[in-house]
């Protein structure tokens, strides 16, 4: 009976971390999505309504890239943020 106690607590704890660590892995996106958008909007002067998606993923390189989608161009513009905000590609200075 202590051994079923025992490991139901176990489990309990190995859910409620996994749990916590989703919810937290989430966040982290969406406030860079958000960070993104305000980027764009405000500083580049880019309108919101031309923005189709943005999603922010975890990679291998970068580690937190995010995916930027316009309605004009149905290319893919991806962003990484370190201390501001670079796009990746397509190469801006092309």
């Amino acid at each position: 009976m202590k051994l079923l106690k025992t490991s139901l607590v176990i489990i309990a704890l190995v859910v409620i971390a996994s749990l916590s660590w989703y919810g937290s892995y989430k966040s982290d996106m969406k406030k860079l999505e958000d960070d993104l958008r305000t980027y764009l909007t405000a500083e580049k002067g880019i309108d919101g309504n031309t923005i189709i998606s943005i999603t922010a993923r975890r990679s291998k390189m970068p580690m937190y890239p995010v995916v930027v989608k316009f309605k004009d161009n149905p290319q893919e513009y991806i962003y990484n943020f370190t201390d501001e905000w670079i796009q990746l590609t397509p190469n801006p200075n092309e």
